[in-house]
């Protein structure tokens, strides 16, 4: 069987205010939901899926991306099969909630936060505790709801196709979902007589992210300071 490995590359960016710092780890758990799957023709950016044509749609379920063996597929999501032979595609835009479940922890110079406790308010981070035996599964949202998140994500309102994004960097906190881009490697163009199968693999050493003044664990009103959903990474293999 041929198979061609295309890895894309999910990263998030956040610019946080100037007197903020913001680190990344990893997580032992990180449980995501995916809705609606797209390819986007050649001449996309990672601010635009140009002509989009959707590969996967509808909720996941429940996706634990950390508790996989290291290139294990976590999820078979969607087909190939909708999109046009002949045309030539390079990137991809994936829409999944923002809510999820994770555990982990992030370190700083002075300290590590580990996530302790669960605050489902969408405009509100998390707080974190200093003693690796308050660890546990928490719920929070991807990203900081600011207009500064980088030109490759967007929220939008719902997470079937049908929804109103947001302009690129921006995550609004009444959004539930997420939105974003990232290139293939090298671009992909299927040729007639040849369906192939997708399925894709993810990492989640970055997965966890604190935004704060100062570092340490606390969180505060406005997400200016607290825990919350940073970079998964997606692998996506296409196998004829």
């Amino acid at each position: 069987m041929k198979k061609i490995l295309i890895i894309l590359s999910l990263l998030y960016i956040f610019i946080s205010p100037s007197h903020a710092v913001n680190n990344e780890g990893p997580a032992t758990q990180y449980s995501i939901n995916m809705t609606h799957l797209e390819m986007c023709e050649t001449g996309s950016t990672e601010s635009l899926c140009l002509n989009p044509v959707t590969i996967g749609i509808g909720d996941s379920g429940a996706i634990d991306i950390a508790n996989t063996v290291a290139g294990a597929t976590a999820a078979s999501y969607g087909s190939l099969a909708s999109i046009k032979f002949g045309v030539s595609y390079s990137y991809m835009q994936v829409t999944m909630k923002r809510l999820i479940s994770i555990a982990g922890s992030v370190s700083d110079d002075t300290n590590t936060c580990y996530t302790s406790a669960s605050d489902s308010s969408i405009s509100t981070a998390v707080a974190g505790s200093t003693s690796s035996s308050d660890l546990a599964t928490v719920n929070l949202y991807i990203g900081l709801t600011n207009n500064g998140n980088g030109n490759n994500m967007n929220s939008i309102s719902a997470g079937d196709g049908t929804g109103t994004a947001q302009a690129v960097g921006v995550i609004d906190d009444d959004d539930e979902f997420v939105q974003f881009r990232g290139p293939l490697v090298a671009p992909i163009t299927l040729k007639q007589g040849l369906i192939p199968t997708m399925t894709l693999a993810f990492g989640f050493s970055e997965a966890l992210g604190y935004a704060g003044s100062d570092g340490g664990c606390a969180a505060t009103e406005g997400e200016t300071q607290g825990l919350y959903g940073s970079s998964p990474n997606v692998s996506i293999t296409i196998s004829y």
